[in-house]
């Protein structure tokens, strides 16, 4: 981390996964939570697992990170997924400087990339190169009171523009047939649904959060198939806590590095 970063920010070091991961992070703004955990878990197709590494060593994939933050996302996707190499963008200076430290102090220089730039605006040689393409957008709507923190705001408040932008920048750097997936807010899933039809993806799934098992789900991670004709289906999703808060089985299992299988119903007599 720069000189320059460490003025800029008050800092914390945290760990998730159950020690597995370690992060440096600001200690006001955004910060990795539930939804990069959730995310990370989905992460699942054309991926081998570690244990398969030697097997399928020539058979690497190419992830993509958009709006990488510190790397929360990408650093748990490395812990299950050996054949991997990912591509985590960032815009923000300061971040990307948490994003490269955290890279490194994971010893993931070898798996993961960093790159400074505007997952809106990437460089024209990316364009249909990666096999699978994933994001937590900003999501709340702009007309929403804003965060007083300008990172935490930049990484949660858009209009519907910019998250279609967002759904449109994904599905041009995917491959054919290659997947995209994201975290939104549960109320915004209809314009990722409306930009994935409007970019030709098929094969949508939606996956709800719910915090309570009787409260409206809170999130939905939405994954999708690029240049594919297919069926949308609704899986069972998670609930995150019981009556008391405490997390759910299911939820901390997850929270301590265990996958969610998304798998399409039409496909489930085919390897993920």
């Amino acid at each position: 981390m720069t000189d320059a970063t460490a003025a800029a920010l008050e800092t914390t070091d945290d760990s998730f996964l159950s020690g597995k991961v370690h992060l440096r992070q600001p200690r006001d703004g955004y910060r990795v939570g539930t939804d990069a955990v959730m995310l990370a878990a989905s992460i699942n197709t054309g991926v081998v697992s570690k244990e398969q590494t030697s097997r399928h060593a020539e058979q690497r994939k190419r992830l993509l990170d958009m709006g990488a933050g510190v790397g929360g996302i990408s650093l748990a996707v490395c812990q299950r997924c050996a054949n991997v190499h990912i591509t985590a963008v960032e815009k923000d200076q300061a971040s990307f400087d948490l994003l490269s430290y955290n890279i490194s102090a994971n010893d993931q220089t070898a798996v993961i990339r960093p790159h400074l730039g505007n997952v809106l605006a990437l460089p024209s040689v990316l364009r249909g190169s990666f096999d699978h393409v994933f994001a937590n957008p900003p999501f709340h709507h702009g007309s929403d009171l804003p965060s007083s923190s300008r990172r935490r705001r930049e990484a949660h408040y858009a209009d519907e523009v910019a998250l279609s932008d967002w759904v449109a920048s994904a599905l041009w750097a995917v491959k054919s047939k290659g997947r995209v997936s994201f975290i939104v807010r549960a109320d915004r899933t209809d314009q990722v649904i409306r930009g994935l039809s409007d970019g030709g993806a098929g094969e949508v799934l939606l996956y709800p959060l719910w915090s309570y098992r009787s409260s409206p789900a809170i999130r939905m991670i939405i994954t999708a198939r690029a240049g594919v004709k297919g069926a949308m289906a609704m899986l069972p999703g998670l609930v995150l806590h019981h009556p008391s808060g405490a997390l759910t089985p299911e939820a901390r299992r997850v929270m301590k590095g265990e996958k969610l299988l998304l798998r399409h119903p039409a496909t489930t007599h085919l390897q993920a």
